[in-house]
């Protein structure tokens, strides 16, 4: 991604927001040669995987794991050589049943073909066909996440076959729930997959078009070859990368520090007031200081409506245009509770000489489909769901560091909290839900009660407040086929540039979407250094 562009200004281009994708994007725009200065708002790099003091020592960050980080951006940008490492627990993840019974992924499939047989011989053989067929037509389509998403009509032209056109309608237009219907027979396994395609958006997995996020890591693979040594994509039952030493601030700091090392300028405690905008494009940016910066090059971390309808000032991006970005549908279902423990706490389901190996790993609380749906229902009503779903990790097993000696932290992401509350509102609500939350998970860990010695809470709104993340959407906007490919964020927009010249999307608002990949911020600075040399050879 190098090219031989004219440095003119003191700064050739501005990333604003410091997030996953701002420091990827500007990484990639520092080694095309340009001098690139990246603005945060708030004191320290990450965004949402920053690293987070939830109580004095106690640290822990919003998204646990780093399951989706590509294997090439890692390796582009010499991350590990920036100091980012990883433990690899094994198991990875911990999937407890109201029965006593748990689903545990162990990185060696012989051992996680093991678990599935004992909830269903016949899913031994199937669950792995499953995730084959789903590869498989990744494959077909070939839509590389590394490059602007084609049309829907493009897509459609590869459907050669009935079968393709099948897979189509089950994959991307269908629900999870009968995707799933027609591979498996344990619910058990069934709401072990399904867990992670129901927490991004606000959707049960009896909604058409749920079963969408299950096609991003086929399409990850079909997209790049590169390797690193344990590549999680191929582990069926939903690999980890590992957790990072350190927490997410891990990899959010590496990529800091990969951008210093060429020349780039991270500044934290700098709000963006305005993107300035004129006839010609843009021309630089306000600071909440009332500081200039003067530049024609701009990539923006932030949602959508943040950049186009909140900072943008001037360049006439068209009524239209802005009517359209303000009807992006506004949904977000994440509560974030941290819990500081003095001991480590047991799951019930957890043979004796194992509690510390399933201490040590990702655990999800989401029993079944029908739990989920329940879940979806309670939320899309403005009601926090009774019984939601919880993705939750103690990464201070892993990497002491996270927490005092002796002392743990629980980090648990829940799903579905929605924004918009029908009765009362968050303020008062928030404490009795996250006490809530704590019950529920006592339920599987019987000893958590008695080793709790503080809790955080952040509601939806207080998400929002600390993090400028709107609605609380974890991916900015839904993950489902209405908002994916050439729809993102909005047809004939989906190319990172925005109608007013030298504005850039670079955030999960962006192709292909959320989770921490980085592959928005590649694929926006590609964009950037391609028109800079279109321009050059003119």
């Amino acid at each position: 991604m190098r090219g031989s562009i004219c440095v003119t200004d003191k700064f050739d281009a501005v990333v604003v927001g410091a997030g996953h994708n701002g420091l990827t994007c500007a990484c990639y725009l520092a080694r095309a040669g340009l001098k690139v200065l990246v603005l945060e708002r708030r004191s320290a790099v990450g965004g949402l995987a920053t690293d987070y003091e939830f109580f004095p020592g106690y640290h822990a960050s919003l998204p646990n794991s780093p399951g989706s980080l590509e294997p090439k951006i890692v390796a582009d940008l010499e991350l590990r050589e920036h100091g980012l490492a990883f433990t690899r627990p094994d198991p990875s993840l911990v999937v407890p049943f109201p029965d006593g019974r748990a689903m545990v992924a162990w990185r060696d499939p012989e051992q996680t073909s093991r678990e599935i047989a004992k909830f269903s011989k016949r899913d031994v053989t199937a669950y792995g066909a499953f995730f084959e067929y789903l590869n498989a037509f990744a494959r077909r389509i070939g839509v590389s996440l590394f490059e602007p998403p084609p049309r829907l009509a493009e897509i459609m032209s590869r459907l050669e076959t009935d079968a393709d056109e099948e897979a189509f309608a089950n994959i991307v237009l269908g629900s999870l729930k009968d995707l799933l219907d027609q591979w498996l027979e344990s619910e058990e396994l069934k709401a072990t997959i399904a867990a992670i395609s129901m927490t991004s958006n606000l959707v049960g997995p009896y909604i058409p078009g749920g079963a969408y996020l299950l096609l991003m890591r086929p399409m990850s693979m079909a997209s790049s070859t590169v390797e690193s040594g344990h590549d999680p994509r191929k582990q069926y039952l939903r690999g980890s990368t590992g957790l990072p030493v350190g927490g997410m601030g891990a990899v959010t700091r590496a990529m800091r520090w990969s951008l210093e090392a060429m020349g780039g300028v991270v500044r934290t405690d700098c709000g963006v007031e305005r993107i300035v905008a004129g006839p010609i494009g843009v021309e630089g940016v306000e600071l909440g200081s009332g500081e200039f910066i003067p530049v024609s090059l701009i990539a923006s971390n932030l949602h959508p409506r943040t950049t186009l309808l909140d900072l943008l000032d001037g360049g006439d991006p068209g009524d239209d245009f802005l009517t359209r970005v303000g009807h992006i549908p506004r949904r977000g279902s994440a509560f974030k509770m941290a819990l500081a423990l003095d001991g480590l706490p047991a799951f019930a389901a957890a043979p004796t000489g194992m509690e510390e190996a399933y201490g040590g790993c990702q655990f999800r609380l989401s029993p079944s489909l029908d739990h989920m749906e329940r879940a979806y229902d309670d939320a899309k009503f403005g009601k926090p769901s009774d019984d939601p779903i919880i993705l939750g990790l103690i990464p201070s097993v892993g990497d002491p560091g996270m927490a005092p000696p002796g002392k743990h932290i629980m980090s648990c992401n829940i799903f579905h909290a929605p924004v918009e509350l029908s009765e009362g509102d968050w303020s008062t609500e928030r404490d009795r839900y996250g006490k809530h939350c704590i019950d529920l998970i006592a339920r599987y860990m019987p000893d958590l009660k008695e080793r709790i010695i503080d809790h955080r809470f952040l509601s939806p709104r207080d998400i929002e407040a600390e993090f400028g993340l709107v609605d609380a959407n974890i991916m900015h906007l839904d993950m489902m086929p209405s908002a994916m490919f050439g729809l993102r964020p909005l047809a004939g927009w989906s190319a990172y540039k925005m109608p007013v010249e030298g504005l850039y999307l670079c955030g999960a608002g962006a192709w292909p979407g959320g989770t921490v990949s980085g592959v928005p911020g590649h694929n926006a600075a590609a964009e950037i250094i391609s028109s800079l040399n279109r321009r050059a050879d003119d």
